[in-house]
């Protein structure tokens, strides 16, 4: 069993429990009580706290330790909405959870399919920081590039696609690969330091999606008009952390992101029809309605 799947364990029992936690022995019992897990050999403390400092240095999720009574006992610690990985990973647990308990209930969830085949292989990498090889075939090319010596720096998720970031060799900048786009991967014996100037939240700070590597975009403050329903969601699920709302009436709102707009904010922007109109940066709002023409080109007759 790999401890991916052990620390999946301990953090839904603990989540099971919710605020009241459970005490050392209450986490021994169920373990005893769990075929699976019960075949990897007795519950540790020493192990238990072991894997309570790897999940929150690799996941950021916290197992906090209070005393109720005179029992100390063991918790999932909050996480706020801004921790966006760490929520990510607890409602992913939480549906597994209820997957595990139902099949009848599982028939009513559905979930959008992603390429994960490869994420336990390279968060075990990131964690030991080994070195990784694979195959990759990008999206725009027939061929195949065998890469080697890979170092793994960071995950990241994007549009139900995960992307690797990390470098080939310590003479070359950080660069992207799509999950779905890599085969044969494998850990590699060797390990490597990661490079401590390296910071994914500075890397992606002004990009809306994934696209920030050798693009000449700069970053610009982009102003949308909305229309009232429209607004509604971006209120909810805001396009870009830096998203303002400058002016909210009964019909529309105008918000403001800063952010480089590349092909994916483009594409985005587009995705939200007649209900969003770019007002500013000019270049931008030129951009979109020539689009938009090329777009309208193809339905001026019908193609029969």
């Amino acid at each position: 069993m790999t401890p991916l799947k052990k620390y999946i364990w301990l953090v839904d029992t603990l989540m099971r429990s919710r605020d009241r936690g459970l005490t050392m022995e209450q986490l021994e019992e169920r373990w005893n009580c769990d075929d699976e897990m019960r075949d990897q050999g007795p519950f540790a403390k020493r192990t238990f706290h072991r894997h309570r400092h790897e999940i929150r240095d690799l996941f950021g999720i916290d197992i906090e330790q209070f005393c109720s009574g005179r029992d100390y006992r063991y918790r999932i610690g909050e996480t706020s909405d801004g921790e966006s990985f760490q929520r990510w990973l607890l409602d992913s647990v939480a549906v597994n959870r209820i997957v595990a308990d139902s099949k009848e209930a599982a028939q009513y969830i559905a979930i959008e399919k992603t390429h994960s085949e490869n994420l336990p292989a390279l968060l075990e990498a990131l964690k030991e920081q080994r070195m990784v090889c694979f195959d990759y075939t990008p999206y725009w090319a027939d061929h195949t590039t065998h890469y080697y010596d890979f170092r793994s720096y960071a995950l990241k998720m994007f549009e139900r696609r995960w992307y690797l970031i990390g470098c080939y060799g310590t003479e070359h900048p950080p660069r992207i690969f799509a999950l779905d786009r890599m085969s044969n991967v494998e850990l590699q014996e060797e390990s490597y330091t990661r490079d401590p100037a390296f910071s994914l939240e500075k890397m992606f700070h002004d990009a809306y999606g994934i696209i920030v590597e050798d693009d000449p975009t700069p970053t610009e403050s982009v102003w949308l008009k909305v229309d009232a329903y429209q607004a509604n969601f971006l209120r909810a699920l805001p396009l870009h952390s830096s998203q303002i709302e400058l002016k909210r009436t009964e019909t529309y709102s105008k918000f403001s992101v800063r952010v480089k707009p590349t092909y994916d904010f483009k594409q985005k922007l587009l995705s939200l029809g007649s209900t969003v109109e770019v007002l500013k940066p000019a270049g931008l709002r030129a951009d979109m309605r020539g689009e938009i023409q090329e777009m309208l080109n193809k339905y001026q007759e019908d193609d029969e």
